[in-house]
C-alpha cells in the first residue's frame, strides 16, 4: 500500500506539471476568446438597440399624417363622425398600414371608436387594452398639459411593447392635433391608440436587416434575463416578466479557439493517456469504496426524496446547537413548517405531483436559509429549521422569508399547484430548557398559525398551552356531545316578497353543560379541523328530517360542507337517513359552498348528480365571495343562488354592492335559478332586494333562528311590510 502511494505521488507530480502548463495555455486562450465573444455580443446588442429605437420612430412617423390633421380634430372631437373614423382611421391604418389594433379615445380617455384585425368593433373591446396603455395615456396627457412642450415636439407619441393575450404588441398612443386652424372643444384633445403585433415575420425582417442568427422573442422572468445569448429588452408585462428579443451572436473568439483546439487536444491527450492507464485500476477501487461509504452515511442521515436532513440528523444538530448555549450565551430558534392543503395536491394530481412539490419546497428552503442553519424534512409535508446564533428578530425575519418563499404557484409536470405554508417559531436563550420542549413549543405555535388562517407564522407564547388545552377540551366535549346526541337544531325562516314563510334553514346549536351556548363560529371550524364535520352534518340532517315531517309545504335548507361532499359514502348515508326517518328528499335544499365546486372532481360531480336524482335541490351558498364561475354553474345541477350577507349589509347605500346583487339576480334568472338574500336586517335592504327581483329573503328582520316547535306559530304570522 505504501509503495503504491509513493508511485501515485510521483506520477501525480509529473502529470500535474504537464497538465498545469497545458491548462495555463488553454486558460489564456479561453480568456482571449471569451473577451472577443463578449465584445462582439455587446456590439450587436448596441446595434440592435439603436435599430429598435429607430423602428419605433418610424412607426410613430407613419402616424403623423393621421394625428396632425384639422379634419381629424373636427370629425373626432368637435362632432364625432363614426363613418369618417371608419374610413379615414380604421380602414387606412388597419388596411394600408397593417395596424391590427386601432382605437380613438375622447378627451375623457374613453373609447369612441374601435378597429381590430381589419374590421370595426365595439368600444367595449378596448377594456383588454385599457390597463396596458394606461401609462402611455397618462404620459401623453402630462405632455399635453405643457403647451410649450407640445409645440416643441409637434408630433406627440409614446410607444412601448406590451404583452396582450400572450402576444407582444407594440402599442403607441398619439395626441391628435390640428395642423392649421381647427380647435378642440375643451382643453384636451382626442388620442389615437394603435398596436402592431411583434410577430415572427417582423422579427425575421429585423434579423435580415442586421444579419442576426436564430432570432426570436421570449417572455421571461426577471431572473432569466442572464443568458449567453444576445438580447434586447422590448418591454415589460404587467406581471413583471420581460419581453425579450434574443439571438445567437457571432463568436469570433470561439472560431479561433476551434482552430487551436486540435493542437491543444493532442497535448492533453498525450499527457492524459499515461495518467489514465496508471490510475485506472486503483482509481476504480478507491472510488467505489469511498462512494459506498459516503452514500451509506448520507442515506442514514438524509431524506432520500429531498436530500435534506432527516429526523435523526435533525435531533443530533439540535442537541449540538442546544449544547452551545451553555458555552456561548445567545438565542436558538426552531421553526416548524407545514404545507397548507398539501393533501389536496396528492388527492387531485397523484403522489408523483406531491413528490415534485416536496422537492421544490426543499429547493426553496435551501435558497432561503443560511449555511449554518439545518433544514430537515420530518416527514410528509412537515419541515423544520434549526437557526443557531440568532435572536427573536432574526427568527421572525427567517419565518417571514419562509412564508413568502413558499407562497404562490408552482409548476408541476401535470399543471400548476397553489403553494402556501404555516410556520411555528420557538426561540430559547436558556440552556436549561430541553430540546424536546423547544420542538414541542414550535409545534404548538405551528398549530396556532394554521388555526389563525394559514399562510402565516406565529411565535410560541406561554398562553398558547392553555389555549391548546382549551381547544383539545372542546374537541373532546364535542365528541361526547355527538355521542350523546346533545346537539340541537334551530330553524331560521325564509320568506317571499309578501312576507310569507316559504322555508327554513337548519342551524346547528350546542349548549355546553359548563360553558353554556357555544357559538357555531367556534365549534363548526373546530369540527372541520378535527374531522367531526361529517358527524355534525349527519346529526343536523337527521334532526331536520324528523322535524320536516311536522310541516307541510316548507322547504328545509341544510348546509353541506366540502368535506362531506368529498366523502365517497356521503350520498349513501343521506339515503339511509331518509329511509330511517321517513322524510322526503324533495323537501330539502342542500346548501353547498363555492369551495366544494372548485374541487370540480368527478367524485363531487357524481355526488351532486346522485343527490339531484334522489330529489334533493341544491343551493350555492355565499355566492359572490369565492371563485365559482359560470362554467361551474352550467356543469353542476344548481337550483338556487344565495346572495352573501356581505353584499346585503351595505345595500342600498353602496352602489357596488347593489351592482353585485343585481348581477347575481340577473345571472340566476338567465339560468332559471332562484335567489335568496341572506342577512336582511332592515326594511330598506328588503325593499331594494325586492326591486332587484330577488325571490326569497332571510335575516333577523324576517325571523331569528327558533326551535322547531315555534315554526308553526311563526308560519301563521305573515311578516307585515
Amino acid at each position: 500500500m505504501d509503495r503504491r502511494n509513493i508511485e501515485l505521488k510521483i506520477f501525480g507530480l509529473i502529470a500535474g506539471m504537464a497538465a498545469g502548463m497545458i491548462l495555463l495555455a488553454g486558460f489564456a486562450l479561453t480568456v482571449a476568446t471569451r473577451h472577443a465573444d463578449t465584445r462582439e455580443r455587446q456590439y450587436e446588442q448596441t446595434l440592435v438597440g439603436n435599430g429598435l429605437r429607430q423602428r419605433g420612430k418610424e412607426v410613430q412617423t407613419a402616424l403623423n399624417p393621421y394625428v396632425i390633421w384639422d379634419e381629424a380634430i373636427i370629425k373626432l372631437d368637435n362632432q364625432f363622425d363614426q363613418a369618417w373614423a371608419s374610413q379615414n382611421i380604421g380602414a387606412s391604418l388597419g388596411g394600408a398600414l397593417g395596424y391590427k389594433v386601432v382605437y380613438v379615445l375622447d378627451a375623457a380617455d374613453q373609447p369612441i371608436y374601435g378597429h381590430l384585425n381589419g374590421r370595426d368593433v365595439g368600444v367595449d373591446t378596448y377594456s383588454r387594452y385599457a390597463a396596458p396603455t394606461a401609462p402611455l395615456v397618462a404620459a401623453i396627457r402630462k405632455i399635453e398639459d405643457d403647451p410649450k412642450k407640445v409645440a416643441e415636439l409637434r408630433a406627440v407619441h409614446r410607444s412601448r411593447v406590451e404583452l396582450i393575450g400572450g402576444e407582444p404588441v407594440l402599442m403607441t398612443v398619439s395626441l391628435v392635433r390640428p395642423d392649421l386652424n381647427a380647435k378642440t372643444r375643451g382643453p384636451r384633445a382626442p388620442l389615437l391608440v394603435t398596436g402592431i403585433p411583434v410577430a415572427n415575420s417582423v422579427v425575421k425582417a429585423f434579423a435580415d436587416r442586421f444579419l442576426l442568427h436564430q432570432t426570436h422573442i421570449e417572455i421571461v422572468k426577471p431572473e432569466q434575463l442572464r443568458t449567453k445569448d444576445a438580447q434586447a429588452v422590448l418591454g415589460k408585462a404587467a406581471d413583471g416578466r420581460r419581453i425579450v428579443l434574443r439571438w445567437t451572436p457571432r463568436k469570433p473568439g470561439e472560431e479561433l479557439l476551434k482552430s487551436a483546439t486540435p493542437m491543444l487536444a493532442a497535448a492533453v491527450f498525450a499527457a492524459a493517456l499515461g495518467s489514465f492507464l496508471l490510475f485506472r485500476i486503483t482509481r476504480r477501487a478507491a472510488k467505489k469504496l469511498l462512494l459506498s461509504e459516503a452514500e451509506a452515511k448520507h442515506l442514514s442521515l438524509h431524506d432520500p426524496l429531498t436530500g435534506l436532513a432527516n429526523r435523526t440528523l435533525f435531533t443530533d444538530r439540535l442537541v449540538h446547537a442546544h449544547a452551545l448555549l451553555r458555552r456561548k450565551p445567545g438565542h436558538l430558534s426552531v421553526l416548524c413548517i407545514d404545507l397548507d392543503r398539501f393533501k389536496e395536491v396528492n388527492d387531485s394530481y397523484g403522489h408523483d405531483a406531491g413528490d415534485q412539490l416536496i422537492r421544490e419546497v426543499a429547493r426553496r428552503l435551501k435558497a432561503i436559509c443560511r449555511d449554518t442553519d439545518t433544514i430537515c424534512r420530518l416527514g410528509g409535508d412537515e419541515f423544520a429549521i434549526i437557526q443557531p446564533d440568532t435572536n427573536p428578530s432574526g427568527a421572525a425575519t427567517l419565518a417571514q422569508r419562509v412564508v413568502e418563499g413558499l407562497s404562490g404557484e408552482v409548476d408541476l409536470s401535470i399543471g400548476r399547484a397553489q403553494l402556501s405554508c404555516s410556520v411555528g417559531v420557538a426561540v430559547v436563550s436558556d440552556a436549561e430548557q430541553g430540546q424536546a420542549e423547544l420542538l414541542r413549543q414550535a409545534d404548538v405555535a405551528l398549530y396556532r398559525a394554521k388555526e389563525g388562517g394559514r399562510g402565516r407564522y406565529c411565535f410560541f407564547e406561554p398562553e398558547m398551552d392553555a389555549a391548546l388545552r382549551l381547544r383539545k377540551g372542546l374537541e373532546r366535549d364535542l365528541r361526547a356531545a355527538l355521542d350523546k346526541d346533545a346537539l340541537t337544531v334551530a330553524y331560521q325562516p325564509l320568506t317571499d316578497a309578501r312576507g310569507a314563510m316559504v322555508g327554513v334553514e337548519a342551524l346547528a346549536r350546542w349548549s355546553h353543560p359548563e360553558r353554556g351556548e357555544i357559538s357555531p363560529a367556534i365549534f363548526i371550524p373546530l369540527a372541520e379541523a378535527c374531522g367531526l364535520i361529517g358527524a355534525v352534518g349527519a346529526a343536523v340532517f337527521r334532526r331536520a328530517c324528523y322535524d320536516s315531517l311536522r310541516w307541510s309545504g316548507l322547504e328545509v335548507s341544510v348546509n353541506v360542507s366540502a368535506i362531506q361532499l368529498s366523502n365517497a359514502g356521503f350520498v349513501d348515508e343521506m339515503v339511509a337517513t331518509l329511509a330511517e326517518t321517513g322524510a322526503r328528499a324533495d323537501v330539502f335544499m342542500l346548501e353547498i359552498t363555492e369551495t366544494a365546486l372548485l374541487k370540480d372532481s368527478d367524485g363531487v360531480h357524481e355526488a351532486l348528480r346522485r343527490l339531484k336524482r334522489l330529489g334533493f335541490r341544491l343551493a350555492l351558498d355565499d355566492f359572490g365571495t369565492g371563485y365559482a364561475s359560470l362554467a361551474y354553474l352550467r356543469r353542476h345541477p344548481i337550483d338556487k343562488l344565495k346572495i352573501d350577507r356581505s353584499f346585503v349589509s351595505s345595500i342600498p347605500g353602496n352602489s357596488e354592492s347593489m351592482a353585485v346583487a343585481s348581477a347575481i339576480v340577473s345571472l340566476a334568472k338567465s339560468l332559471g335559478l332562484k335567489t335568496t338574500a341572506e342577512g336582511v336586517e332592515t326594511e330598506s335592504q328588503l325593499n331594494a332586494l325586492i326591486k332587484l327581483g330577488c325571490a326569497e329573503f332571510q335575516g333577523f328582520l324576517l325571523g331569528r333562528p327558533m326551535p322547531a316547535d315555534a315554526i308553526a306559530g311563526a308560519r301563521a304570522r305573515v311578516w307585515a311590510r
